[in-house]
């Protein structure tokens, strides 16, 4: 765990709380969001991914578990290699049904980056706003949060998760 948070604070320096909170959250429980049906997941997507300019140097997966079971798929960094939509689409709608965790997991996985903070192994996150941010969580029974408004600015997320075991499936080395 300690490796993969290193490893996103470096790719996002200026991640804030909310963003690890996210990312830890994600990584216990898989997507936040269930849609009603697969045709608004794809609309939605779809009005989303048209929008999005592509980038081919953002990583393609981010891992979000330490076992590499769950990852983050970059939609830019997908739109560069000119695959298509269509080609993910059943993936990412079966990923909830592969990557469903407890709250129990989410809250220990917490207490876990929290005690890495107090520690002083997780630089740039002051340990007094962790217990803060914290006692916020268990108020609300940690909630599904979104991206600060800083990574939001400086990174422009733009992922869906996507299980791991779906990945080989989707040839997303050859262009479409």
């Amino acid at each position: 765990m300690l490796e993969l948070l290193r490893q996103h604070l470096a790719s996002y320096p200026q991640m804030q709380l909310e963003d690890a909170y996210k990312l830890i959250y994600q990584a216990a429980l898989g997507p936040e969001h269930l849609l009603s049906s697969p045709g608004q997941f794809s609309r939605l997507l779809q009005a989303e991914f048209e929008r999005l300019e592509p980038d081919p140097n953002q990583p393609l997966l981010e891992a979000l578990r330490p076992d590499g079971s769950l990852f983050r798929l970059n939609l830019r960094a997908y739109k560069s290699r000119q695959l298509g939509l269509s080609r993910i689409i059943d993936a990412l709608l079966m990923t909830p049904r592969l990557a469903s965790g407890t709250p129990a997991e989410l809250k220990a996985t917490w207490q876990v980056f929290s005690r890495l903070c107090q520690q002083g192994y997780l630089a740039g996150f002051d340990a007094g706003a962790v217990q803060q941010f914290t006692r916020l969580l268990e108020q609300q029974a940690y909630p599904a949060m979104h991206h600060s408004e800083i990574y939001r600015r400086l990174y422009q997320p733009a992922y869906r998760l996507i299980a791991a075991s779906l990945i080989p499936d989707l040839e997303l080395d050859n262009a479409g």
